[in-house]
């Protein structure tokens, strides 16, 4: 008999087994190369400091979460590789579970983990430093064991410990998990089950409280200290994240209403509401309505556990629309367990032919391996738009020379660049930071540049003494993660430095299109791209485009440019520091045009170049809207060079 038994469970573990095998090596493999949210920062800080006070992390302190991330940096490098191994792992535990919670049926189980572990939302979130992953993977594995405590009161023990200690890893997942605690200790005590037994559930909940509370309350001050950390929080959610942050309009209610369905979609399926659906988006989505509606329909609605996972799917969903951000993916992942159960059982409860509802799940994580692996690739292999601004400023500009200020990636900056002087927005001292751009600072680089006030960049910049030397903007696919997408960096040089900052390349050339161009442009650009299959730029956003350079004085220049004009024959006049020296045609494709710039107009220090344009046309207008291209245009230039005619 017990040989039977242990041929059942070897068998039984067979699919858990295998999903394991195929779901952990991708975590593994594709674990983020950065930080990418504000809140992995805010982690990798309390891996080595614990401080509410310093947002190290945010409360409620997530101090389950840190002390697994403090075990696990004992064998890794640093905390982003401490911290990407515990989601990993986490998220391969996540899977395991929900194979446990399809309840003895292999295909049930095997049908969500699949859905959830290949999804955009639950692989992308399986390789970042964030508390998601482990929290949900704790939740489900209290609900699993609860869920057996039905019958088996030792499960009602443990699944009552896991809640207790889910509390502190994740509390925004404990309703559904403090829902079914209270209905089976209900349950219990209507069928008349061993007080005693109950009450081992209730001391093994509070054990697993106690186990991170007393240490979180030594470390933050006492209870009431934690009290005041958690209301300070949960009223900045209320008027930042929630519903009730806006009046309650029928305009708010829609658009909340389209950023979560959007965010769901956009990361389940790969749909978005925000962008006309072209064919393969129409595909996409009625495979997903052939895959999804079939399922829920055919779900077993006579029994109690559909509807149970029905209930917690309303549960969450009406907990994340209402208290949360409805924008951020990651937020909505736990709506997706009791979804992909309820789908899966619906399949698996197709008998004929047998082979469909396997062929349907397997057809349907192929496609979501299709959908998410390119996301994650970059994720592994392009760092957060922050992380690529912080490496470009420690490669251009000395720490001891430089001082930065930072709104959003503040945390980023922190963490990165630790050498550098740092002005934080959120605790700006307007008398600290005069004092240090009155003194002896070459450059000033400001993140997230268009967050700040006008009175604050007037500070900054020494009431306009510090002038702009170059704008950069560093951007990933938004799909990879929606925060902290695109992070523009504007830097200035004090006005006495400016020539030294802008010298001519040593080639002689300035390579227009370049990643190290943007220095050199002032006003009339756009950004960088491919025209034509040459790496250029427009120039059309005002009449007026202008560069400027550096020069040695007392020489005749010779100036050469390639360019094409939209549309062609577009007339040019340069103008070199307000004196006219040219006036020139420029033909619809690339040409290379010189002209001569005499000494007179050069001097010392910043010389502007500036090219001033007949007339501007937006493809779009001269297309009579073949072109979705509005952007008014003039000419498209590769490159510049000056060389002095008496060398």
């Amino acid at each position: 008999m017990r040989v039977r038994n242990f041929s059942k469970l070897v068998i039984r573990s067979v699919p858990a087994l295998l999903l394991l095998a195929v779901v952990l090596p991708l975590y593994l493999t594709f674990r983020s190369c950065s930080m990418d949210d504000f809140d992995s920062y805010n982690f990798a800080l309390a891996l080595r400091e614990f401080n509410l006070e310093l947002q190290q992390p945010q409360p409620p302190g997530f101090p389950v979460y840190v002390a697994l991330g403090r075990l696990l940096l004992a064998v890794c490098p640093d905390p982003l590789s401490a911290l990407t191994l515990l989601s990993a792992l986490a998220g391969a535990g996540l899977v395991l579970v929900l194979y446990g919670l399809g309840e003895h049926r292999p295909l049930t189980g095997v049908g969500a983990a699949l859905l959830i572990g290949l999804s955009p939302m639950g692989w992308l979130t399986a390789e970042k430093a964030l508390s998601d992953v482990p929290g949900l993977a704790l939740t489900l594995l209290a609900i699993w064991a609860l869920w057996r405590g039905r019958e088996k009161l030792s499960a009602f023990a443990m699944g009552c410990f896991f809640a207790g200690l889910g509390l502190g890893l994740r509390p925004q997942n404990g309703l559904p998990v403090l829902l079914l605690l209270t209905g089976l200790v209900v349950r219990h005590l209507w069928l008349r089950r061993p007080v005693r037994a109950i009450g081992l559930g209730g001391l093994t909940f509070a054990g697993g409280i106690v186990v991170w509370m007393l240490p979180t309350l030594h470390a933050v001050g006492g209870f009431s200290a934690y009290m005041t950390y958690l209301r300070n929080h949960s009223a900045h959610v209320w008027y930042s994240d929630s519903l009730f942050s806006t009046p309650l309009t029928a305009a708010s209610l829609h658009g909340r209403v389209v950023e979560f369905a959007d965010a769901f979609l956009q990361y389940t399926v790969g749909l978005t509401l925000y962008a006309p659906w072209d064919q393969p988006q129409i595909t996409r989505a009625l495979i997903a309505i052939g895959v999804v509606l079939p399922g829920l329909v055919n779900a077993d609605w006579r029994r109690p556990r559909a509807w149970l996972l029905m209930g917690w799917a309303a549960l969450i969903a009406a907990q994340i629309f209402l208290f949360e951000a409805t924008g951020r993916p990651r937020l909505l992942l736990p709506l997706l367990p009791p979804l992909a159960l309820l789908v899966s059982e619906g399949w698996a409860r197709v008998q004929r032919p047998r082979w469909l509802a396997p062929a349907v799940l397997c057809f349907t994580a192929l496609g979501l391996l299709r959908l998410t692996l390119p996301r994650v690739v970059q994720l592994s292999t392009v760092p957060a738009p922050p992380v690529q601004a912080a490496t470009y400023v420690a490669a251009h500009y000395p720490p001891q020379e430089t001082v930065l200020a930072a709104a959003g990636s503040f945390r980023a900056v922190q963490w990165e660049l630790p050498e550098y002087r740092l002005l934080y927005l959120y605790q700006f001292d307007p008398i600290k930071a005069r004092s240090i751009v009155q003194g002896p600072v070459r450059y000033l680089v400001i993140f997230d540049y268009e967050q700040f006030s006008e009175e604050v960049l007037h500070i900054l910049t020494n009431a306009g003494q510090m002038i702009p030397l170059e704008e950069r903007v560093f951007r990933r696919d938004p799909r990879v993660h929606i925060q902290h997408w695109q992070v523009k960096v504007k830097v200035f040089v004090s006005a006495a430095l400016m020539a030294e900052a802008l010298p001519l390349p040593s080639s002689g050339c300035l390579d227009i299109g370049s990643t190290e161009d943007e220095r050199y442009l002032d006003r009339g650009w756009y950004y960088a791209e491919n025209i034509g299959g040459v790496s250029g730029r427009w120039a059309g956003e005002v009449p007026t485009t202008t560069v400027r350079l550096s020069l040695p004085p007392g020489h005749d220049y010779r100036l050469t440019l390639r360019a094409l004009a939209y549309p062609d024959g577009q007339e040019v006049t340069l103008r070199v520091n307000g004196k006219p020296v040219a006036h020139f045609g420029i033909t619809g494709s690339w040409e290379t045009y010189t002209v001569t710039v005499p000494a007179e107009v050069v001097s010392a220090g910043v010389n502007y170049f500036e090219l001033i344009h007949t007339w501007l046309v937006a493809p779009f207008d001269r297309t009579n809207g073949e072109s979705s291209d509005q952007r008014p245009l003039a000419v498209a230039y590769d490159w510049l060079c000056l060389s002095p005619l008496d060398k």
